[in-house]
């Protein structure tokens, strides 16, 4: 079974109408919306997934029916969709293909599951007070149902993002630098506080059952490294955490591709670090963790630079001559789900 995960860019900006959409908006004209979509659409084919996920959906089911039915044109793939309840105009989802290898699909509903979406006691704003919190995108948890396999329990996440409102700006002006560094270490703080969360959750899912069959899925905002923040002020790699502790061997997680690819092939998006001074930084921040049952029958997996690069035409161009600013990470399992 092929799991592919991707971010694709703020797909909210290519249709108008929510429950009645149309292609276009106030961002993206409609021919500009059609060819950003036809771009994807020849991505995913060329990648062919039994089980989609992704992450920056349009906010309406209906809109992204009408991508699917752009996607099916000229004999493509058929899909059906679970979209998350979070996330505004950046909405979760996942697709299996009709006919792929993941017979049936569902929300996991179960007990544990939906404490997710509880709120918790957490210091996100550094003043050592404990206040409440919650996702700002709860994880959307679904059950996959292999072709002749076991059942495998997928969490997509999006995290809080990093970005910073005139970020560059203020980090280039010594007299503003002090705002621009509490407010980045607010978002920090807050996708720590998520990663904890989530973390414990996993934890949760193996103390029940050494046997879970779990993978982790989505844009962490994180990878391998430490950024200057991590460095400087101490804040936590949310990939890290995710992984598990070396203290606790039987609850590691286990990376899905980072072992599959070259070190100079090893990113997912390319952004210009202004605090590191690093111009078009390539950076590692989709992921795939997988659960210690599950981890044996990842048969392969990497990140679709090749079908990505075919479908781009320059990234720093027009919209519409991208597909996204992330590339598509996949992992394919194996026996026993393949049979």
């Amino acid at each position: 079974m092929k799991i592919v995960n991707w971010n694709i860019e703020w797909m909210n900006n290519w249709f108008s109408g929510n429950d009645l959409p149309v292609w276009g908006s106030n961002t993206l004209s409609a021919p500009a919306a059609r060819q950003t979509a036809g771009r994807v659409a020849r991505v995913i084919r060329a990648l062919n997934p039994d089980l989609l996920t992704l992450q920056e959906g349009p906010s309406a089911r209906a809109e992204m029916a009408l991508f699917l039915e752009l996607l099916a044109e000229d004999g493509g793939p058929e899909f059906e969709m679970i979209m998350g309840n979070d996330g505004g105009a950046q909405k979760l989802f996942a697709l299996r293909r009709v006919g792929g290898l993941c017979e049936s699909f569902g929300l996991s509903t179960d007990p544990l599951t939906e404490t997710l979406r509880d709120v918790w006691l957490a210091d996100v704003n550094g003043d050592l007070l404990l206040e409440s919190y919650e996702f700002t995108r709860a994880p959307l948890v679904i059950s996959a149902d292999p072709v002749a396999g076991q059942p495998v329990r997928i969490v997509v996440l999006h995290t809080k993002s990093k970005y910073v409102h005139r970020g560059r700006q203020l980090f280039d002006n010594p007299a503003t630098r002090p705002e621009f560094i509490a407010d980045a270490m607010l978002a920090r703080r807050r996708i720590s506080a998520e990663a904890f969360r989530l973390r414990s959750y996993l934890d949760a899912l193996v103390a029940e059952d050494s046997g879970a069959r779990v993978v982790v899925t989505g844009d962490f905002n994180d990878g391998p490294g430490q950024d200057f923040f991590e460095r400087s002020y101490l804040t936590h790699n949310v990939t890290d955490i995710l992984l598990g502790s070396t203290f606790y061997p039987d609850l590691i997680y286990t990376h899905g591709f980072l072992s599959r690819v070259s070190a100079a092939a090893l990113f997912t998006a390319r952004f210009d670090d202004f605090v590191d001074g690093v111009l078009d930084r390539p950076l590692l921040l989709d992921h795939f963790v997988i659960s210690p049952a599950l981890a044996p029958e990842v048969r392969d997996g990497g990140i679709a630079h090749h079908a990505f690069d075919a479908e781009t035409l320059r990234m720093n161009g027009k919209r519409e001559d991208r597909p996204s600013d992330h590339r598509p990470i996949w992992i394919e399992l194996g026996l026993p789900l393949s049979g």
